[in-house]
């Protein structure tokens, strides 16, 4: 059936590769021999989801056992979707054409609070019931995982089952019990399930005020984030499934560390990653190695969310340009720290196309940078600015924030004279990247107001007067209110999301797609209001995610709050003391450095 569909619909379809599977590396086994299926679902389109590590690493280590086959599903693009509802075609895997709700099991990817319509949209498309006390026993058990299960309350109806944290030793004991409970009960699955650390189930909790509390005291108060304590142990998809369409990340990747402790206090990676654990130089080249030959790619990426503070970065680099340089294999880093040494290193990875350095001052004052621990100087952005254009860097990116807590004016007017400044060194061309500060569950700002998306657009006419110096662009401060609700929300938006899908909101993180008339209505509907999840919070209040330990206690994220808002500092971990915030002691963990100081 849907092969005959795939037929007769691919040709009236923008980027038909996207649906037909069979990809380089993809896995095939016989269902004959297969305990468990499951399918790994990413609830964005094929380019944006085959881009996603950390999906990949759980494909590949599901597929290493033998009667385990994972498979995977993306959201159709608009004019499939129409389609398939025309036709009654639900959606399938990629691997076997199986409608998802014939799989065992169906994990959904959690990345950006904008995707909850598309999770919707995925369980409606698969004809999955949407809510899990709708579900009956024939029904797949639906697992969620990732950066936004750190408050899943919003989606708390969606899943059975989230895991909070690291995945890769979680996700094997998830599915032996999987496995074990097969054709039981639901609640007994739930219950199962519930024993394994980092996997919450939502059905066993409930809101009362704003806090949430188990149903019976069998189950615990508070879930830990399950935080693999070594990288080096943990296998590398080196077998990376080579996408039929080109991916928004189209290339080789090697995670060479997990985690950053340089503690902005906007940053919520900042703590779902902590510590900071680095993959070794031996471990990182014999990974690229087998990536490389078993996927045909011409540049490799050192993942990482701060790269450039690998304590062998300096080795990592130089060992992979003496073996691949000759064969035209690039490397490339996501992102450039702000000193001269990342230059140096930058310059050294790009010698053929020095295009564009991309930096993240956040702030255009020293006073703001301190508030939200940005630890570098003016003098540091400008000396690397220098290094960089005599490096012969034509091109520069800097990314700002507004609404950051204790911002005012002056502060906007002073990012128009760096960015002037900036523009006096003569780069062929300086762009800037401004967003609405988003306060995010478990990090210092947790307790901030977010400005609502009017006082955005007046500080947006402040900027406006440095476009003679930089081609600016702005992040729709419409989409960072819809941000700002999720990340803070709980239960009560569940209604809203599933409201707001109803209406037509879907993709709403495309900006092609976003309609926020059809968010403002289901606001409307549902009864509920935006500021009352934009507002300061008192310290001392319950929080809907209170329940969720992600190792980092609340009397440090208090403190950092305080010494945020008289502008005081903290340092990186690593390079000095430790600053109890409770991660290593708490949890068992302790920062992993292979160079033994900073890189």
């Amino acid at each position: 059936m849907i092969l005959k569909f795939l037929n007769e619909t691919l040709p009236w379809v923008r980027k038909p590769s996207r649906y037909i599977g069979r990809e380089i590396n993809s896995v095939v086994k016989d269902p004959e021999e297969i305990s468990l299926r499951i399918a790994l679902v990413f609830p964005d389109t094929y380019e944006v989801g085959t881009s996603n590590h950390g999906l990949e690493i759980l494909y590949h280590i599901l597929n290493e056992q033998p009667d385990v086959w994972a498979e995977r599903s993306y959201l159709p693009w608009i004019d499939m979707i129409e389609r398939m509802k025309e036709k009654d075609i639900p959606l399938y895997t990629m691997e076997s054409y199986t409608p998802l709700y014939q799989m065992d099991a169906v994990g959904i990817s959690l990345e950006y609070e904008l995707s909850y319509t598309n999770v919707v949209e995925v369980l409606k498309l698969s004809k999955i019931p949407i809510f899990f006390w709708e579900r009956k026993r024939r029904d797949p058990i639906v697992l969620g995982g990732g950066p936004c299960s750190s408050n899943p309350e919003p989606i708390y109806g969606f899943f059975d089952a989230i895991l909070i944290g690291d995945g890769e030793e979680a996700i094997l004991e998830i599915a032996q019990v999987l496995k074990e409970t097969k054709g039981e009960e639901r609640e007994t699955i739930w219950k199962e399930l519930s024993r394994i650390e980092g996997v919450y189930v939502p059905a066993f909790y409930e809101q009362k005020g704003r806090k949430i509390v188990p149903v019976s005291p069998e189950y615990p108060r508070t879930i830990k984030r399950r935080i693999v304590k070594d990288l080096n142990s943990q296998p590398v998809p080196v077998k990376k499934i080579v996408p039929n369409v080109e991916s928004v990340h189209d290339r080789a990747v090697i995670e060479v560390a997990r985690g950053c402790t340089r503690g902005c206090r906007f940053c919520h990676a900042s703590v779902y990653y902590r510590p900071v654990r680095e993959r070794s130089l031996e471990n990182i080249l014999e990974n690229v190695e087998e990536m490389l030959k078993n996927t045909g790619y011409e540049e490799v990426s050192l993942l990482s969310l701060s790269t450039m503070d690998h304590t062998q970065i300096g080795e990592i680099v130089s060992e992979l340009l003496k073996r691949y340089s000759e064969k035209k294999i690039a490397v490339s880093i996501p992102s450039t720290r702000m000193d001269r040494f990342g230059v140096e290193i930058a310059g050294r990875i790009a010698s053929v196309r020095k295009t564009g350095l991309t930096f993240a001052p956040e702030a255009a004052t020293q006073r703001l940078r301190n508030i939200i621990n940005k630890n570098i100087s003016e003098e540091d952005i400008f000396a690397t600015l220098e290094a960089a254009k005599k490096s012969g860097w034509r091109r520069v990116k800097l990314y700002f924030m507004m609404g950051l807590p204790g911002e005012t004016n002056e502060d906007l007017e002073e990012m128009v004279k760096l960015l002037e400044r900036v523009k006096r060194l003569g780069f062929k061309e300086v762009s800037a990247s401004v967003s609405v500060f988003v306060p995010k569950p478990h990090t210092p700002f947790q307790f901030a107001r977010q400005i609502s998306p009017e006082e955005a657009y007046e500080k947006i006419k402040t900027l406006k007067r440095a476009k003679r110096s930089a081609r600016i662009s702005y992040h729709d401060p419409r989409m960072s209110l819809l941000e700002g609700v999720f990340s803070r929300g709980d239960r009560k938006l569940l209604d809203l999301i599933v409201k707001a899908h109803e209406l037509g909101a879907l993709f709403d993180e495309w900006s092609e797609m976003f309609r926020f008339d059809l968010w403002e209505k289901a606001f409307d509907e549902t009864g509920i209001d935006p500021n009352d999840y934009l507002r300061e919070i008192d310290p001392s209040e319950d929080f809907p995610w209170d329940h969720i330990d992600m190792g980092v206690t609340k009397e440090f994220l208090k403190e950092e709050y305080r010494k945020a808002l008289k502008g005081e500092t903290t340092d990186d971990c690593r390079w000095n003391r430790c600053y109890l915030c409770g991660v290593c002691f708490r949890f068992g963990v302790k920062n992993v450095l292979f160079g033994g100081e900073r890189g």
